[in-house]
């Protein structure tokens, strides 16, 4: 049974007392994210999404983040439906999501990667905005996660999925969808010398 003055128990205490330390300070930077993935609609057809946001840090922990993406809208049913009442009840489209977010990063991370420490900060956001669509009534809102990983002192790799909620009319019903949308990016990181 080890002493309770044990060397090594004391090294354990006092490794797991501390916050993990970090080499990247991101309080009152700006932070430009380009991104782009995959938007699973739920009444609309899955297809690609692309756009990116600018963001900035009040604190280590707390920031705001304004977005706008693109994604084809279509409908694979509308086919078989136009067929079936001989008219189209949908029209395919561009539609533009624009979106402000308030960020927060509770928890930071060290990561063992490829024989190195990585480190990353997990964030969760929430906000809401406007999809551009013909087929959407409405404010649209959104709540996700993502996880950055600081590859260099000025840039990360940002890992996104959100659930992007708004009021659509697909083929004359009118319902509450909830689209999820799953992102990779880069994000560049820039001082302003506040």
């Amino acid at each position: 049974m080890p002493r309770s003055d044990d060397p090594r128990r004391a090294r354990r205490r006092a490794r797991t007392a501390r916050r993990p330390e970090r080499d990247f300070a991101k309080n009152k930077k700006v932070v430009v994210v380009g991104r782009g993935g995959l938007y699973s609609g739920d009444l609309t057809s899955s297809s690609w999404i692309a756009g990116g946001s600018v963001g900035f840090f009040f604190t280590e922990d707390l920031g705001i983040e304004a977005s706008f993406d693109v994604t084809p809208l279509t409908l694979d049913l509308d086919a078989p439906i136009a067929k079936f009442f001989d008219d189209s009840r949908f029209e395919p489209g561009t539609a533009y999501v624009g979106l402000a977010n308030v960020v927060w990063s509770p928890i930071h991370a060290k990561l063992k990667m490829g024989g190195g420490i990585v480190h990353a900060d997990f964030m969760v956001f929430a906000g809401g905005g406007r999809m551009f669509h013909d087929a959407v009534q409405g404010l649209a809102f959104d709540a996700g996660f993502a996880l950055d990983l600081f590859v260099t002192r000025w840039l990360t790799v940002r890992l996104d999925m959100r659930d992007l909620m708004a009021i659509q009319e697909i083929a004359g019903e009118t319902h509450y969808t909830n689209n999820i949308v799953s992102t990779l990016g880069l994000a560049v990181w820039i001082p302003t010398g506040l």
